[in-house]
């Protein structure tokens, strides 16, 4: 779904763009979905998921993976005809739901850490909203092409029309930039002002004559380290959406091959960021354990979203460290 291109050409140079694209495409997304997958089955296996912390980045990588899965289904355009466009119209009502599910949780995690840097409060109570809003929102967001029948092929993908008949079709248009790019580009602004104020919190406190605790209390500083890797995601999004939505207005001016390229790539690096980004996270957790497993050592009660729960324990490997240094 990156970028606006006309129908489909006959030519036989823009079949073979076509059928790169495709290939590079889809590769990436398989890539992606194999690496999301890994990610929440290793967090599953490690009963990780209890905590909140693990489950805001399970849920952005949950979304990746969707995305990733029916992308990948965009490899039937290889040998498109129109025997295959109901199944066209249904990739993409599935892709679109998927990359506003996408969209909504990041939104949602940048929330959280913003709300909390700000006001100390771990708004955990709210996570059903998150949940919720970011399943039925996009369902919703999404049936409207599909009402309006506006799905359909669009150059080498399956996605919401901008011509039809070589003519510009202006409700597919529009429909692009309503339920897609003007998202986007809202959640990019909101991001992007909440990480500076959120860095110009944090500084100014530092900052603070006599603050020996920027936090206030240990237990905000705790929290605080559990929500850090958390800020890799909303750094994801701004990164690799800008390219799609330079390519998306400038396919109108002056389309050229190098840039829908690379549009097309950061997509599916975004969502291999996201599940790669959880791997390396649980990766350096386990290797802090096994670091720190001793006798005598404290056990950590993971699952306590007000702070670290300590109790001594003299087992072995029994030291269980994920909200000790997250």
């Amino acid at each position: 779904m990156e970028g606006v291109n006309s129908n489909i050409s006959c030519s036989s140079n823009a079949s073979l763009t076509n059928r790169h694209l495709i290939i590079i495409h889809g590769s990436l997304f398989c890539t992606s979905a194999v690496v999301c997958l890994f990610a929440l089955s290793w967090l599953a296996c490690l009963k990780l998921r209890r905590q909140l912390l693990y489950r805001l980045a399970a849920y952005q990588v949950i979304g990746s993976l969707l995305l990733s899965v029916f992308e990948v289904f965009q490899f039937h355009f290889l040998s498109y005809d129109d025997s295959k466009y109901t199944l066209c119209v249904i990739i993409s009502y599935l892709d679109q739901v998927a990359a506003l599910i996408k969209l909504c949780f990041g939104g949602w995690v940048t929330f959280h850490l913003f709300y909390f840097v700000l006001f100390y409060k771990n708004l955990k109570k709210l996570e059903p909203l998150y949940v919720t809003t970011s399943v039925l929102l996009p369902i919703v967001i999404s049936a409207i092409p599909l009402v309006t029948k506006s799905y359909g092929p669009n150059g080498q993908w399956c996605w919401i029309q901008s011509k039809r008949f070589g003519c510009e079709y202006l409700t597919g248009f529009v429909e692009m930039y309503v339920t897609f790019y003007g998202p986007i580009v809202l959640l990019l602004v909101l991001e992007s002002i909440a990480m500076v104020i959120m860095l110009v919190t944090v500084y100014y406190r530092s900052c603070q004559k006599g603050n020996v605790n920027v936090f206030g209390n240990d237990q905000n500083k705790t929290i605080f380290k559990q929500l850090i890797p958390l800020v890799a995601y909303p750094i994801i999004f701004c990164v690799f959406s800008i390219p799609p939505l330079i390519d998306g207005v400038y396919e109108f001016i002056s389309p050229t091959y190098g840039l829908r390229i690379f549009s097309s790539t950061c997509s599916p690096i975004s969502s291999l960021a996201a599940g790669l980004t959880l791997i390396v996270h649980i990766a350096i957790v386990r290797s802090y354990a096994r670091k720190h497993s001793y006798p005598g050592q404290y056990d950590v009660i993971p699952g306590s979203e007000k702070g670290v729960t300590f109790t001594e324990t003299s087992t072995i490997g029994a030291y269980r460290p994920p909200s000790s240094i997250w």
